[in-house]
């Protein structure tokens, strides 16, 4: 019961910590965005409205050029060696000038109230920065595109090689048809030989057994010209059949193969 109810905290302390992780990154701009408005607004005397708007330009900016930054990072860290490497370096100076930006407005201000008179100067900046990224986030879209149309394309080629292989062993096959159906006739004809060979051994086995009973199996292989291990084959191969028995170190026949 105990570990039940420790399971059951540990899946809440889970699904807790997951929702925190989803909500955190969106709500941890809004401190900076307040004091970036609060900035605008008593040490540039800009209105409520347009101080609003200035701090939720800053920290979307800010919130695009991280991920932005973090998206070409991973794709440079996982991209093949064939694939082009993104321009991380130009993320990363973009998110340096976020950071620039953020802090003049807060806590540069806070300190130097005098330096208003050029804060201004940092919103064609910020502007800079925006257009920057929707450069850089659409270049990398048609760099995944181009990637995952040469995959395709790689794709499709295997599985033309392929098709061509497959096609290339049929015609081989068809080929070769000819010469394999008169190999069959030839090995038939060898089996066919052989089969007939061996039967007449075990007739003139048969005939050997009714004229020598006690005959052993050296005698019967010098008889008719094969091993010892020979004989005791054509031996159990007779006797299975009901050709022949043994009695007493005799070998009685019981029928012949005519």
């Amino acid at each position: 019961m105990i570990q039940e109810l420790r399971d059951w905290i540990d899946q809440v302390e889970s699904f807790i910590a997951d929702i925190v992780a989803k909500i955190a990154p969106w709500v941890a701009p809004i401190p900076t965005a307040y004091l970036v408005g609060r900035a605008t607004i008593n040490h540039l005397n800009w209105p409520f409205l347009i101080g609003l708007i200035a701090a939720v330009i800053v920290e979307s900016l800010g919130l695009a050029t991280t991920l932005t930054a973090l998206e070409l990072r991973d794709y440079n860290k996982s991209k093949r060696k064939s694939d082009p490497a993104a321009p991380f370096w130009l993320a990363a100076i973009l998110v340096g000038t976020y950071f620039i930006v953020a802090l003049s407005l807060t806590v540069a201000l806070d300190i130097f109230p005098e330096q208003a008179i050029f804060a201004p100067g940092i919103f064609p900046l910020l502007s800079l920065c925006g257009v920057t990224i929707l450069a850089l986030r659409a270049d990398h879209g048609r760099r995944l595109k181009a990637i995952k149309a040469d995959k395709q394309e790689r794709k499709e080629a295997r599985q033309k090689r392929r098709r061509e292989k497959r096609q290339l062993a049929t015609s081989e096959m068809s080929k070769t048809t000819s010469k394999d159906g008169k190999m069959d006739v030839d090995f038939d004809a060898l089996r066919a030989a052989r089969l007939a060979k061996k039967e007449g051994r075990l007739d003139a086995l048969l005939r050997f057994y009714l004229d020598n009973p006690k005959a052993g199996p050296s005698e019967a292989a010098r008889e008719i010209g094969v091993v010892r291990q020979t004989i005791y084959n054509y031996n159990d191969e007779l006797e299975a059949k009901g050709y022949i028995e043994h009695d007493n170190g005799r070998i009685k026949v019981l029928k012949s193969k005519d």
